[in-house]
């Protein structure tokens, strides 16, 4: 089990290459319990990517809207809606625990964090724990210092209610999610969602692979480029 007192020794971060994991028998169950119910997302997230192998200008379409929320950030404040208001936001669904992706896909927002450095202030990356239970302000916060996380670009998301979480992730940004049962843990997808000034939904990537680093930076060049939608 992941603690965040003792963080697991790692092979430094290479943003290009390839994710590799190494499976148990245990996890090869764990796989198969969750594809039943991944498997309609990730072909729902393919079809929003299909097309895009290449940086294009093809205007993004909208996707959906992200609903009203209220969650409790780092700091042990209240952070909603209003605090992204006019901005363009990356978010990511992870949780401090987990032994699996989460790591590597923190990883890899920490890179788009230093990729955005020079770039203007109006970007935003939100990291938003689906175990928030176990998850509290102060393990978020070691966590993104874990992460070199900059308070004022990354925040770093929890709540009071699984179940609120768990249907915002699932209906607000149509990401697969599914709670812990036994000694089976959150099963949840790991894509990116890109989110404009409006708080529409306007790409998802698939925030494991190596080329969506370029493909994100490209989207949010895209959405400050645009008028904006009415």
């Amino acid at each position: 089990m992941l603690t965040l007192e003792d963080p697991p020794k790692t092979e430094p971060f290479n943003e290009d290459k390839p994710v590799t994991t190494t499976h148990s028998r245990r996890d090869n169950k764990l796989v198969a319990l969750g594809l039943a119910i991944i498997l309609p997302t990730v072909a729902f997230a393919w079809a929003w990517n299909s097309g895009v192998d290449s940086l294009d200008d093809t205007p993004l379409s909208v996707l959906g809207d992200v609903p009203e929320f209220s969650l409790i950030d780092s700091t042990g404040k209240i952070f909603t809606n209003d605090d992204l208001v006019d901005k363009l936001w990356v978010a990511s669904f992870i949780f401090t625990r987990c032994s699996g992706p989460c790591q590597e896909l923190s990883a890899r927002m920490r890179s788009l964090q230093y990729a955005l450095r020079n770039k203007g202030s109006d970007v935003k990356l939100v990291s938003i724990s689906i175990d928030p239970k176990f998850d509290t302000p102060a393990r978020l916060n070691i966590f993104a210092k874990r992460y070199n996380a900059d308070p004022a670009t990354w925040f770093f998301l929890t709540g009071d209610s699984q179940d609120e979480i768990h249907n915002l992730m699932r209906y607000g940004f149509m990401q697969t999610v599914m709670p812990a049962s036994g000694d089976v843990p959150i099963q949840h997808s790991n894509y990116l969602v890109i989110v404009d000034r409006a708080g529409k939904i306007r790409a998802v990537r698939d925030g494991m692979a190596p080329a969506s680093k370029k493909l994100i930076l490209h989207d949010l060049e895209k959405l400050r480029a645009e008028k904006p939608l009415t």
